[in-house]
């Protein structure tokens, strides 16, 4: 049923209408939750707030997100992943608003670590939609679909940020690029159904194809209470805590070294941010085919080599005096290692663990992750001396090494390419 044929008979409802919405709604969501990294420098000096306080304000919304990972996914499945989607995005859109509204910064952290309460919660969900709306062998392209949000969400709403603080100001751009998510929050409500099986739009051609497949592969292999025994499992929590917190660090700190090279205007700054995302998705593409072909290799080192690049390239910036021109060739380089393992390191951890446990399993793993949202902003903030942020963004280059080690280590017990037979990513 791969061929153009079967496919207009079956239908794309499945990608058309649910597949797309959950991409707008995580890339609008995802926007919400980066977009300070733009406003960051002018915050700072309105606030009159230092690098310290600053990188705490970056990193409250992950004090917020930690906390509703695994009740988010327990509820979804409980009361159906439409309502806690749609309650989800409505909330993170008025605390995105309120962001541009408040005064104070315990007011702006708290408004923050409520929306990373919100936000906590829309992954797990998504993870409920892909496994009921998917059968088994396009779940992972539905999955990627939706992951290509990360680093688009900076391609398009970083350079529209800073047009927005430049032509209004950081509070109206807030509460500007926090409407849409209200939006999609009515959309998911009218248009995305909990489960095929009761949606009333979907032909019954694709209902069937759908729940008739959507549970290959699937089966019971062992407890979760093993994959607690397993060092693996915490090894590659270290990992993604280290690889994480320096995708965030790199994402909502970076707009603000890049605007020490402009006296005035943010237009420039969003831009310029923009470009390493789009290296990023670029490379993400090419970095999972390669893992996708017939190979001897684990798929582990196209996990390790992107990430000492992207080490690589942030120590060259600090090190290497070149001005601006090689400070975002650098960070472009940077970007490309950082975002390229993405969909071939969850494919590589699902091989990890028992295929009946690969949610509960990557909830786990991806909470270490969430937590280096909230130290890897404090840790640059607090290494910048004088408020220089060259003086430690170099910092998070170790971080990377230090993962590809573990990395390097893991493949190491088993040298051979890691073969799974679920074919689900439940991705960050």
């Amino acid at each position: 049923m791969d061929t153009a044929l079967d496919t207009a008979r079956i239908g794309r409802s499945r990608w058309l209408r649910v597949g797309l919405i959950v991409f707008i709604s995580y890339l609008v969501a995802f926007a919400d939750r980066t977009n300070i990294g733009v406003a960051a420098p002018q915050m700072a000096r309105d606030l009159q707030l230092g690098t310290t306080i600053t990188g705490a304000l970056l990193g409250a919304f992950f004090w917020g997100y930690l906390v509703t990972q695994i009740p988010g996914g327990w509820l979804s499945t409980r009361i159906g992943p439409r309502r806690v989607i749609a309650v989800s995005m409505l909330i993170t859109g008025v605390m995105a608003c309120l962001t541009g509204m408040v005064h104070t910064l315990p007011a702006l952290i708290t408004v923050r670590v409520i929306m990373g309460l919100a936000e906590g919660v829309i992954w797990p969900s998504f993870s409920v939609i892909f496994v009921r709306w998917f059968p088994a062998r396009e779940r992972a392209r539905g999955i990627a679909f939706a992951q290509y949000a990360l680093p688009l969400s900076s391609v398009v709403m970083a350079p529209l940020a800073g047009w927005m603080i430049d032509v209004f100001h950081w509070k109206t751009m807030f509460i500007l690029q926090g409407l849409p998510a209200i939006g999609m929050a009515v959309l998911v409500w009218l248009f995305v159904s909990d489960d095929p099986a009761t949606d009333r739009w979907l032909s019954t051609s694709e209902r069937d194809f759908i729940t008739q497949q959507r549970l290959a592969g699937t089966g019971a292999d062992d407890s979760f209470g093993s994959v607690l025994k397993q060092s693996t499992v915490w090894l590659l929590a270290v990992v993604a805590l280290s690889w994480i917190m320096v995708i965030f660090s790199f994402g909502l700190w970076m707009p603000s070294l890049i605007k020490q090279y402009f006296a005035h205007g943010y237009a420039a700054v969003g831009w310029l941010t923009a470009l390493p995302s789009l290296f990023g998705a670029f490379s993400m593409f090419i970095n999972s085919w390669l893992s996708d072909r017939p190979s001897s290799l684990s798929r582990g080192w196209f996990v390790a080599v992107p990430l000492v690049v992207a080490g690589a390239a942030l120590l060259a910036q600090h090190y290497i005096d070149g001005g601006l021109v090689f400070t975002m060739i650098m960070f472009c380089i940077a970007g490309a290692g950082l975002f390229s393992p993405s969909g071939t390191w969850w494919a590589w951890v699902i091989s990890k663990v028992p295929r009946n446990q690969a949610a509960p399993s990557i909830a786990l793993i991806n909470m270490f992750a969430s937590f280096g949202g909230v130290v890897g902003p404090l840790v640059v903030g607090f290494y910048a001396r004088g408020g220089n942020l060259s003086s430690s963004f170099y910092i998070l280059g170790y971080f990377l090494f230090a993962a590809a080690i573990v990395v390097t280590y893991l493949i190491r017990r088993t040298p051979l390419r890691d073969v799974t037979s679920a074919e689900t990513v439940l991705l960050h």
